[in-house]
């Protein structure tokens, strides 16, 4: 028999200040799993996304959600492909896990647990094995994925002051981010577009078309 194909998504989310990721419980063993859906040769990675997101965020309200999925915001990273049926004793299937950040507007009605590692990760844990495999590595990523990607930015709301972003790429990367250092940086990677109030700029926006230059620069050193 053929293994099947299943796309696994981690959902990452900063929505109540710091990393979760969302998990669901399986009614049929109890234990908590990752969402996700089985891929056929009609329904390849792209829809089998969609169709997961949707199901995981189907409670917020339409327009936002399919506004978000369309737009450059909604990215996946894909963290690795797994032979379950060599990890894993009668598993029969290849995972394709994928990183996804849900955004702070959409995150606290997404269907599931919000989880943070420490939880994902304690003696009393009900995470299933596989899952706990695919989220350590998924979780291995993310700092480099804060430097030299725009991970940081989907995780924010659209409008974010430069305080707001240097908090959580400190959280994410596990440094201490200078100020100062952070602001010349960002006006020298000239990435974002600023949102005037008054006689100063409190509020940014971050430019998409601009992005592929964190790929080498790096959003922080």
């Amino acid at each position: 028999m053929s293994a099947k194909t299943e796309l696994i998504l981690v959902p990452v989310s900063t929505h109540t200040g710091e990393l979760r990721i969302l998990v669901k419980r399986d009614s049929s063993t109890e234990k908590q799993t990752l969402p996700g859906t089985l891929l056929r040769a009609d329904f390849l990675q792209k829809s089998g996304l969609e169709y997961a997101l949707r199901e995981i965020l189907s409670q917020c309200d339409a327009e936002e959600l399919s506004s978000w999925i369309a737009s450059s915001k909604c990215k996946d990273r894909v963290v690795d492909v797994y032979d379950r049926d060599l990890l894993f004793e009668g598993a029969q299937s290849v995972a394709i896990v994928r990183v996804v950040a849900i955004p702070s507007e959409l995150a606290p009605d997404a269907r599931g647990l919000w989880l943070t590692p420490a939880e994902l990760f304690a003696e009393t844990s009900h995470l299933s094995h596989d899952c706990r495999l695919f989220i350590r590595d998924a979780l291995a990523s993310v700092p480099y994925w804060i430097r030299h990607s725009s991970l940081a930015f989907e995780l924010l709301p659209k409008v974010f002051s430069i305080q707001d972003l240097r908090l959580l790429v400190g959280l994410l990367s596990g440094q201490d981010i200078d100020p100062g250092n952070f602001h010349r940086r960002l006006k020298r990677l000239d990435l974002l577009n600023p949102l005037v109030a008054g006689q100063r700029v409190h509020r940014w926006e971050f430019a998409w078309g601009k992005g592929e230059v964190l790929k080498g620069e790096g959003l922080i050193p």
